[in-house]
């Protein structure tokens, strides 16, 4: 049954008064990244799919099957252009060229969360853990934190405020991607993050229940709409944004140097000081070019107060920076 046609049965889930984390895309300080920005270079070229349960608590039902594993290679399709992973499913997706660790997030992960009508501050939501691999064997996760009451189960087409979850895929509406920085994950010999071949989403099951729960990273019960005992059930994966990838970047840490943009933090004016200097752009959190220069000298007045990124196109190659604007 189409989680579209019961959109308008979803009640309103208590939420805190307080808000720790990025808000909703089009709100100030969202981390909410369209399909359409420009500071995507690449998108997903394989993904396989284990699939989870309808209900994890009645094997009987069967298993999720909306959709195909192809369904999550290149950009996002939308709401029905999806594959379902179930309740605790999987998806492990592969790319053309290995992710590195570059300045800022690195990926982004797209899903299909529905805004409520009546109140744009809150969504349907699906989440999945986001782990990340350089050999495919090996997988490291990103430290998620849900701080969704535990003591009430999300019902099924309940919303939530995305305000109250960090670092989990599915924070966002569809076409909106939940941005990783490689930057989050632990340090590990056997991770290394300028080579990250592997993205796998792992669905949160949402369950309250201890025998079925999952928890992040500070020990919280991960709280979902659940049950969700249709063949689109679980989280929704709709594409896999490439920031910053190996084949768009021939630069070494040694020429990167070579660069340098000052201030930082920055109030009026920012300079570039590079070789042979083409171009400067300048994106928001969003991934939005807000700015685009060939001189040296730029003119940030028109700015608000936040976190940018500087890409520098010159002799070297392709160098971005991150700063500050006061």
């Amino acid at each position: 049954m189409s989680k579209r046609i019961f959109i308008l049965l979803m009640a309103l889930v208590p939420t805190m008064l307080w808000a720790q984390f990025a808000p909703g895309a089009g709100f100030a300080g969202t981390t909410a990244m369209h399909a359409d920005s420009s500071a995507f270079v690449a998108w997903a070229t394989g993904c396989t799919v284990e699939r989870g349960l309808m209900r994890i608590n009645k094997p009987n039902l069967g298993f999720a099957s909306y959709g195909e594993d192809t369904l999550a290679l290149g950009a996002p399709g939308g709401t029905y252009d999806i594959v379902s992973l179930g309740d605790g499913g999987t998806a492990t997706v592969t790319f053309a060229s290995p992710i590195f660790n570059g300045e800022g997030p690195d990926f982004a992960v797209f899903e299909n969360g529905l805004v409520l009508e009546d109140d744009n501050t809150l969504c349907f939501l699906e989440l999945a853990f986001v782990e990340v691999s350089s050999d495919g064997e090996n997988f490291f996760r990103f430290p998620a934190i849900c701080n969704y009451p535990e003591d009430q189960q999300i019902g099924t087409f309940e919303c939530t405020s995305c305000t109250l979850i960090h670092n989990f895929a599915g924070k966002y509406e569809a076409f909106y991607g939940t941005p990783f920085d490689l930057d989050d994950v632990e340090d590990s010999p056997l991770l290394d993050m300028n080579r990250v071949t592997h993205v796998r989403l792992i669905d949160v099951v949402g369950n309250i229940n201890p025998e079925y729960a999952t928890y992040d990273s500070k020990g919280h019960v991960v709280n979902d709409p659940w049950p969700t005992p249709f063949e689109s059930c679980g989280f929704d994966l709709d594409a896999v944004g490439v920031i910053h990838d190996l084949a768009h970047s021939n630069v070494t840490e040694n020429e990167a140097e070579r660069v340098s943009v000052y201030p930082n933090p920055a109030k009026d004016r920012l300079t570039v000081k590079a070789e042979n200097l083409q171009s400067i752009e300048i994106y928001n959190v969003m991934g939005q070019q807000v700015m685009v220069s060939t001189e040296p000298t730029i003119n940030l007045s028109a700015l608000t107060e936040g976190i940018y990124f500087v890409r520098v196109v010159c002799e070297v190659g392709m160098v971005t920076k991150r700063i500050v604007k006061q």
